[in-house]
């Protein structure tokens, strides 16, 4: 088998190292054949010394068996699987071709181009990939955290929180629930937040639901998240050095590190350890967005970390930036196989290209006239993680992946998360207005909390709060205590890297309701609820313009609000609209401290209301997040009531068939013993400081 694969790699040879280069001439036969074959992005930094090559199959039996060398255009090179690690499921892994990737690797001297040219003459080369680094869609500030705020911030505070948990610093977490409080943050405007308070009635997360986290990585020590994380028990259990679990990876305890991870061949893949302390801890704030444990007493609380009976998400770490280092596009694809075989079913991904790309075939092909066959390693990755087939939750077919827009102030999503397949999130302030940094317009799919920092001696509350890491390498170290030393363990960022973990966050708690409520949806229609389960904010972006601090010029600068109008996404997350969805009970929504008359034939049927008569419940729950002063009446077929708070909660409606409003007697008022059949709808009623034109269904 040996002398066949040697010479499988003369034959490859002989097609393509009698290559001439011709500089500063138009485009030669080798120019033109490798356009025709390169594939992702050519624009930005990539690794030297080596490439990806997809081939047919034919090639690719033969070169699978092991590492190949040969000379190519007067260079040795060596192929080399491009996956570490075989795919669990080969079925769908043939099906997007991941089979037929191999690393081409090279001495660094030669210039990757000429490499490129070469190897795409040869007509068993489908597709040629620069190995290009990952872009991290980075916090453009980030702030320290004092404990002392909570004193300053509070004094002015009513002694009640809105929160349910006991988490320390939760009033600062307007983004969680925004009560309008501007000793929290100075431009909060009420209900510009996530939505989450009243959904955590009906579920705070659940363990099954795990979330991969595409970024650096996740502090496993931080008193916040070691209990919210994803522990691959094997080999916690196990040997260090050791692959435990026969899963291909050494020490994969919480997660791996694919920045600079080592390949040997026939051996489980090592890699450095998971390494939180490079960086600004931007991984381990964004974990804290989507699972901080939650009613733990301590630190902030989060969207899906649980009530505190250990029923939160779990957090995977999937480290693909390292300080300054990143994976590059094969390290990258090995986490999104990584993420998809070992039970992620969420990939939270705040990282995307700066390239300026605004068509999906130029991204994925690299020319947007290419064939979509032809799509970069990582993307076919990508698809392999939410293919159905890979699902790994009972309550969905198919995983979920959610993206950055970018901190680019460009009217379009940064890519990957344009792509028609994820969730691309935009980022809007405590003002309910857009961050000024925030990416927008085509590809962008929804917006959510991304804070906004204000300028110097502003105060940082009108940022998002979360875990942080005290002993970063890069920017705050922590704020200084009483006795000298420092607290960096939260910290404030802002991007539409934090708006992305809230997204994910909300949708975790989505899929563990379903569960709760014994559901399964396919990815489209899980997708489908979430982008029409929004709040519009477009009524605040119709005229005017809005002020924000520029950290580019590092001075107030000011855009006008129409700029952001229809562009932001279907709308702002709302995570209890989302359950309402799910559970499949419709929404209305109504303005806080204004009567309200909804008109019952929409839910009942036509009439049935003014005809029957109807009977109304509210919960002591829903009675006090709504400000119900008693219970709702129904008058000629419309129910009325006035909610004085913003809040959401459920109102029950329960009428007879038959009932003519008579007790045992038929319409001649003859008397019988048939009962009547007793019928209810609930409605969702959802209370904000505004209310949508139609107040009918989400």
């Amino acid at each position: 088998m040996k002398r066949f694969l040697f010479m499988a790699a003369v034959v490859l040879c002989a097609g393509i190292s009698c290559t001439k280069e011709i500089e500063d001439s138009p485009l030669t036969l080798e120019e033109q054949t490798l356009m025709t074959k390169i594939v992702g992005d050519v624009q930005g930094e990539f690794e030297q010394g080596s490439l990806l090559v997809k081939v047919d199959e034919a090639l690719a039996a033969d070169l699978a068996s092991g590492s190949v060398a040969l000379t190519l255009a007067d260079a040795q090179v060596t192929f080399s699987p491009a996956l570490p690690v075989r795919p669990k499921n080969m079925e769908v892994a043939r099906k997007y071709g991941l089979d037929r990737w191999f690393v081409m690797s090279f001495d660094e001297a030669q210039p990757v181009e000429k490499m490129a040219k070469a190897v795409a003459q040869n007509p068993s080369v489908v597709s040629v990939q620069y190995n290009s680094f990952l872009e991290p869609v980075v916090s453009d500030k980030v702030v320290s955290f004092d404990p002392a705020q909570m004193v300053r911030r509070t004094a002015m505070e009513s002694p009640v929180s809105p929160y349910p948990f006991d988490d320390e610093y939760n009033k600062l977490q307007w983004n969680l629930i925004n009560t309008g409080n501007k000793t929290v943050a100075q431009n909060a405007v009420e209900g510009a937040d996530v939505g989450v308070k009243d959904a955590w009635r009906l579920t705070g997360g659940d363990p099954s639901v795990v979330v991969a986290v595409f970024d650096c990585a996740v502090n496993s020590m931080h008193e916040d998240l070691k209990d919210a994380l994803w522990i691959n028990q094997a080999e916690a259990d196990g040997e260090a050095g050791k692959d435990d679990d026969g899963n291909g990876y050494v020490d994969d305890r919480y997660g791996f590190n694919f920045v600079n991870c080592r390949i040997t061949e026939g051996k489980p893949t090592t890699g450095n350890a998971l390494n939180w302390t490079k960086g600004s801890g931007h991984g381990t704030h964004v974990a804290g967005i989507i699972g901080a444990t939650n009613n733990n007493g301590k630190g902030v609380s989060s969207i899906a970390g649980g009530t505190g009976n250990g029923d939160g998400v779990r957090l995977m770490t999937c480290q693909i930036f390292n300080g300054t280092a990143a994976a590059s596009d094969a390290q990258n694809a090995a986490a999104f196989i990584y993420a998809a075989d070992n039970g992620a079913c969420i990939a939270q991904c705040s990282y995307g290209t700066s390239s300026v790309i605004k068509d999906d075939n130029t991204y994925i092909n690299g020319n947007k006239d290419a064939d979509i066959n032809g799509s970069p390693l990582e993307n076919a990755a990508l698809q392999y993680f939410l293919d159905p087939a890979n699902s790994n939750h009972e309550s969905l077919e198919g995983n979920i992946a959610v993206f950055a827009a970018g901190n680019h102030s460009n009217p379009y999503s940064s890519y990957p998360g344009a792509l028609p397949y994820v969730i691309s999130v935009t980022a809007f302030g405590a003002d309910y207005l857009p961050g000024g940094y925030t990416n927008y317009g085509p590809g962008c799919n929804i917006a959510a909390p991304g804070g906004e920092y204000q300028g110097p001696n502003t105060g940082n509350g009108t940022m998002i709060l979360s875990t942080g890491v005290s002993n970063a390498a890069q920017t705050s170290p922590g704020a200084p205590t009483a006795d000298g030393r420092t607290d960096g363990d939260y910290v404030y960022m802002q991007g539409t890297s934090m708006a992305c973990p809230h997204v994910s966050g909300v949708i975790a708690l989505g899929i563990s309701y379903a569960k709760k409520l014994g559901k399964k949806f396919t990815r489209e229609d899980f997708t489908s609820m979430l982008l029409t389960s929004v709040n519009d904010i477009d009524q605040y972006l119709d005229k005017g313009t809005k002020k924000y601090y520029s950290l580019s010029s590092y001075k107030m600068e000011e855009i006008a609000l129409p700029t952001w109008h229809n562009q932001m996404g279907t709308g702002a997350v709302d995570a209890w609209k989302f359950l309402m969805a799910i559970e499949g009970t419709p929404s209305v929504m109504v303005k806080a401290g204004e009567k309200a008359v909804i008109n019952l034939d929409d839910y009942l049927g036509e009439g049935v209301a003014a005809r029957l008569g109807c009977t109304v419940s509210v919960d002591e729950a829903t009675s006090k997040a709504l400000g119900l002063d008693g219970t709702p009446v129904v008058k000629n077929g419309k129910l009325e009531f006035t909610c004085s708070t913003v809040g959401a909660g459920k109102i029950t409606v329960s009428s007879e068939t038959n009932s003519n409003g008579a007790v045992n007697g038929d319409s001649k008022g003859e008397k019988h013993s048939i009962g009547n059949m007793e019928f209810s709808r609930e409605i969702s009623i959802v209370s904000r400081p505004y209310a949508s034109a139609n107040g009918g269904w989400f």
